[in-house]
């Protein structure tokens, strides 16, 4: 008993420690995606932001333009009537134009960016996809490896097999209870009837002795 606790406290230790050398690796392996992660949360959050951003400009941009429309109609429509008011009209059209143009240059950028970041993020994503299943395989495999493994000790030279121990153990017990005879158990009703048959026996072997003792007087 005491060389099976030696051998179970032995391959326990071995156990532990590719146990804490597989924990360590998978630990710098979860932190690498949790950053992962966090960076995908960021871009996330400015792929959003950059998106509201378009659509703001986007919403300006066809206001302008309905502006644009509306002075331009007013002017040629005052013109005959009020030269000076359909200047003003102009005037105004002309300036709608130029905020046009700058919300336009402003709506692409937006655009440009938005499409960029969706690509940072969709690129992160498929990263990390594969980051966690490689992770999973790396750690089924070192799993496999570290449990191998622990079956070696340090000079190369397998441990003592468990199994054989137990054989061994198991063949002990064997031998030990076939050195002590089983005890019979007696059936209390049977024997009564194997007493009575025995004495009966008995009888009968006592009555050819008188019988034959009989015959030797009369000789």
């Amino acid at each position: 008993m005491n060389y099976l606790k030696r051998l179970f406290v032995s391959f326990k230790g071995q156990i532990d420690q590719v146990a804490d050398e597989f924990e360590n690796h998978e630990a710098l392996a979860g932190a690498a995606i949790q950053d992962l992660q966090a960076l995908a949360g960021k871009t996330r959050l400015h792929l959003h932001r950059v998106g509201k951003l378009s659509e703001h400009y986007q919403k300006q941009l066809q206001e302008q333009q309905e502006q644009a429309r509306l002075w331009s109609e007013r002017a040629v429509k005052v013109r005959a009537t009020d030269e000076q008011k359909a200047l003003q009209c102009v005037k105004r059209l002309r300036d709608t134009q130029r905020q046009i143009v700058v919300l336009e240059q402003q709506y692409r950028d937006s655009s440009a960016q938005e499409a960029k970041i969706r690509e940072d993020l969709n690129a992160i994503q498929e990263q990390l996809q594969v980051l966690k299943n490689k992770k999973e395989i790396l750690a089924a495999r070192q799993n496999r490896a570290n449990l191998q493994g622990a079956l070696l000790n340090q000079a190369g030279t397998r441990l003592p097999d468990v199994q054989t121990v137990f054989d061994r153990w198991e063949g002990s017990v064997v031998s030990a209870e076939l050195e002590t005879p089983d005890r019979i158990e007696t059936d209390s009703f049977a024997s009564a009837f194997e007493q009575e048959e025995d004495e009966l026996a008995l009888r009968m072997m006592l009555d050819e002795l008188d019988g034959q003792s009989e015959s030797a007087e009369k000789r």
